[in-house]
Parts: structure tokens; sequence; C-alpha cells
């Protein structure tokens, strides 16, 4: 708690030099809705590591940011290209993308794909090679960079789905070889679906990559990028970083296990009626 006092209090005296603006100007933001605990939908809302990031350091500079969901993550970049969102609260960055949107010059974290396999079924990941004729599963809307995504394109077989429970449940079933997710995300869902005797992530990471905010070129509040630099570099950021994965792992295993619950009575319930 200290270290987020400590935190807050610099990003006062930084935001005050910057200068607050008068009202609450709304930053529509949108992000992952499959990623925890980096991001994840609950309530109609993004919510996670990023989320809490983006609220605290654009609301010190006196916006709003509305996180209410959007769809998935295919649709948020495309209301980002359209100017319907103003931020993303977290991406990797790519040609792509950057064709309508601006990134911060400071990541906001980093975090490292990995390649999930059925453990009796594993094979070393030496380099894309590894991938030619597999069946790789990712989410919708996902971009592992120019590279990556072109081999997979043109070597591979992407099979897409909404969800990462979905592509580990089809792991799990022999339908697709492997599934490339963020290596502490992936061991994150693992550990909910409980699936750690079955799958397991190669040693070799795929790719290591920045997470940043980044903005549409549309939006009115682009300029609000470069405000949040110093705050981005200040090793108090870092330290405050590492709390929120621990405490939003935390909360996600939390919001799993009660969406169960209210799963599992819902389904005794409906036995109960027909009998």
């Amino acid at each position: 708690m200290r270290y987020r006092n400590g935190l807050l209090f610099a990003l006062i005296l930084l935001f005050s030099q910057v200068g607050i603006v008068n009202g609450k100007p709304t930053l529509k933001a949108c992000g992952h809705h499959d990623y925890a605990p980096w991001n994840w939908l609950q309530d109609d809302k993004i919510v996670g590591v990023c989320a809490e990031v983006a609220s605290e350091l654009f609301g010190r500079l006196g916006y709003q940011v509305e996180l209410t969901y959007v769809g998935p993550w295919k649709r948020c970049q495309q209301m980002i290209e359209s100017g319907e969102v103003d931020l993303n609260i977290c991406s990797f960055s790519n040609d792509q993308r950057k064709r309508y949107s601006v990134f911060s010059q400071t990541p906001m974290a980093s975090n490292e794909n990995a390649l999930f396999m059925r453990k009796g079924d594993y094979f070393d990941y030496t380099g894309l090679d590894s991938l030619d004729d597999k069946f790789v599963g990712l989410v919708r809307g996902v971009s592992l960079g120019n590279e990556i995504d072109t081999h997979l394109q043109q070597k591979s077989y992407v099979i897409r789905a909404e969800n990462y429970h979905r592509l580990f449940a089809m792991l799990k079933l022999k339908r697709i070889d492997a599934v490339i997710i963020g290596r502490q995300s992936g061991q994150h869902l693992l550990n909910l679906y409980g699936l750690n005797t079955d799958i397991v992530a190669a040693t070799t990471p795929l790719v290591k990559g920045d997470l940043y905010f980044s903005m549409s070129k549309q939006s009115s509040y682009i300029t609000s990028l470069n405000d949040i630099e110093s705050a981005l570099q200040s090793p108090q950021y870092r330290v405050w970083l590492a709390s929120l994965l621990a405490r939003y792992s935390a909360k996600h295993k939390a919001f799993i296990q009660r969406s169960k619950a209210v799963i599992d009575n819902t389904s005794n319930a409906d036995v109960n009626r027909t009998q």
C-alpha cells in the first residue's frame, strides 16, 4: 500500500505541472475481453490491470475513462480505427494498428507470448518453422506482429475463437495442436480451469513484446498520451504494476469461481424443475 501511495503522490506532483483540465471530459476506452489478469469482461465493463492503470493515469489528468464493453477484441480495434473509441488501454504495436492509432512512447507493461500444448503431444519450439502445418489457436483480433502473423497465415492453420476457454477446451480435445497466449495469462487460466495436468507452455517464448496505450488518430484527446510519459517511466510505476498483477490475478480467480457457482446453481434449479 505504501508503494501505491508513493506512486500516487508522485503522479499528483507530475500532473500538477502539466495541468489538470476543468470538468471531466470522457475518454471512451476499450480493451481485450479475455486476457486476465490484464483485462477481462465483467458486469458489462472491461476490468483488470490495464483498466486500473488507464483510469488512474488519465484520471489524474482530469479525464473520465469510460470502459463499458463495446464488443470483442476485433470490434475494439475497429472502433479505434473509426474514431468511435478514443483509447485502447493496452495492446501490442504493429504496422496495421499504427495506420489508425498513435502509441505511447513508453510501454505501460511487457508481456511474453508462449505456445501452450498438450503434455502428451509436446514439441519443442525452436522458431517459427516449428509451427508449420500445425493447427494453432488464437482469439479473434489478436496480432503477434507482422512477421509471426504472416508466417502463421502462410504456413499454419489458424483457428480463431471468441475466448481462450474455448481454445483450451479444443486443445485438450486434440482439435488443435497449440494455443498462443501471454505466458502469465495462459498459466493463470490453466490454474482456473484445472488444466495444469493436461497442458503445458513451451519454455522458449514465441515473442516478447511491450504493451502500449494507443489513441485513435481521430480522437480529440490524442495529445494526452504525451502527458503520461513521465509517470510510465517512474520506478514507482513498475512497483505498483507488479502489485496490480498479483491483485487482479486473485480478483479474476474469485470472479470465475463466483460465475461457476451461479452456473452450477442455475443448472441444478433447471434439473429440479424438470423432476
